[in-house]
């Protein structure tokens, strides 16, 4: 992925600078700059935020499929919060604020995701 930033990188610079070279000092030759350098710009963006995106796959991110999954969470005023987590198969209750997390309660086992359903339908 690197290879392919520093090659977009390196086409938009020289495009950016022949067309400057063509166009001199003229309004049209300086739009055209701002647009190309622009376009790098988002381009640049567009590939960081793909990477990111890939990485966090991979790293079991926030997609709900890592060892840690948020069952509920609960907001207390102010930065206060509270969370049910599910970690390997257990329930925990963890209270936290903006300066610190901290376990509460240890609930007991996880219900199956099945049985969690049929419960909360009937």
């Amino acid at each position: 992925m690197r290879i392919a930033v520093a090659i977009c990188l390196a086409g938009a610079i020289c495009t950016t600078a022949d067309a400057a070279e063509a166009a001199g000092d003229d309004v049209a030759g300086l739009l055209l700059q701002a647009l190309l350098s622009l376009a790098v710009v988002v381009g640049v963006i567009y590939l960081v935020h793909h990477g990111v995106r890939r990485l966090s796959g991979r790293l079991g991110g926030a997609n709900g499929e890592g060892p840690v999954q948020v069952v509920q969470a609960e907001h207390l005023g102010g930065d206060r919060w509270v969370y049910v987590l599910e970690v390997e198969g257990r329930r925990l209750l963890v209270g936290a604020t903006g300066a610190q997390m901290q376990m509460l309660a240890e609930l007991g086992a996880a219900e199956p995701r099945g049985e969690r359903r049929e419960s909360a339908s009937g």
